[in-house]
């Protein structure tokens, strides 16, 4: 199955977040995590980033916002794809997230229900956006 191949890093301050995220996306999907970090500064040492095939990225972080480590990892890892887990619902806001190079978006109340398509179109190096911010 397909969905075993995935390997996906998740970067959220809130611990819970990533915790039932992590079990969530294993259990339902057998999607293999394989990091986890809690803002930029962490997510910078971990040492299989170039490993993964999505990022789920929050976007308002303490230290530095996802927008930031997006852009700074992409400089690296520009094939990297990632996906933005975010509160935010507001257009102007969210469509940044397309300048800054991620491929997806899922709204944090939508994670359940949206978060296997959006990983299954990023994976297929399609976009995924919420209907309310596409261009």
């Amino acid at each position: 199955m397909v969905a075993k191949e995935i390997k996906i890093i998740i970067v959220d301050d809130n611990l819970v977040f990533r915790n039932v995220a992590r079990n969530f996306l294993q259990s339902e999907f057998n999607y293999r995590i394989i990091g986890e970090a809690s803002g930029g500064k962490e997510f910078f040492t971990l040492p299989n980033i170039h490993q993964a095939n999505i990022i789920l990225m929050d976007l308002q972080m303490p230290e530095v916002d996802g927008y930031y480590i997006t852009k700074e990892m992409l400089k690296d890892y520009n094939y990297m794809k990632v996906i933005a887990i975010t509160m935010h619902t507001e257009k102007a806001y969210l469509q940044e997230l397309i300048r800054v190079g991620f491929k997806g978006c899922v709204f944090k109340p939508d994670f359940y229900k949206n978060i296997q398509d959006a990983i299954i179109s990023v994976n297929s190096n399609k976009y995924y956006f919420p209907q309310q911010i596409n261009l």
